[in-house]
């Protein structure tokens, strides 16, 4: 049986940083999906032939600590959206390793702000003592 050092050593922490803030506590995972598209050359009748459509990327949710500086960001690219400017932006995932080398980097090209959360704790919302927050994001392209 292995020792429980070579056991821990085995298991994945995930570590990851990204450039919309740096208070970013919970990523949701990026998901894509091809959907099949009837495809072939007509030779044949009898046997259907399908091939890997566009993709479709799923939504992406990202949930982060209040800090002043992140929160201030978000807010005004929520609400530039929200009076009907077409602000798109480009946001990169990097996740790391337990010994903190780059595993893999997305990039999620042309981003839009669909669902914006705030979860104040202050009396009524009136004393801004914002404890956490959560962006959902609709993703036109992944480049990895």
């Amino acid at each position: 049986m292995a020792s429980p050092e070579t056991i821990r050593a085995k298991c994945f922490t995930s570590h990851f940083q990204c450039d919309l803030s740096d208070h970013i506590i919970s990523i949701s995972p990026i998901t894509a999906r091809f959907p099949p598209v009837p495809g072939g050359d007509g030779r044949c009748f009898q046997y259907k032939v399908y091939q890997p459509g566009q993709p479709m990327y799923g939504n992406i949710t990202f949930e982060g600590a209040e800090h002043a500086d992140s929160i201030g960001n978000i807010k005004n690219w929520v609400n530039d959206v929200y009076l009907g400017k077409e602000i798109r932006k480009d946001i990169t995932i990097e996740t790391f390793d337990q010994a903190g080398d780059t595993v893999r980097t997305f990039h999620l090209k042309d981003t839009f702000p669909t669902h914006f959360n705030i979860l104040d704790c202050g009396a009524e919302g009136q004393s801004g003592t914002v404890v956490r927050w959560t962006l959902e994001v609709r993703v036109n392209r992944i480049e990895m």
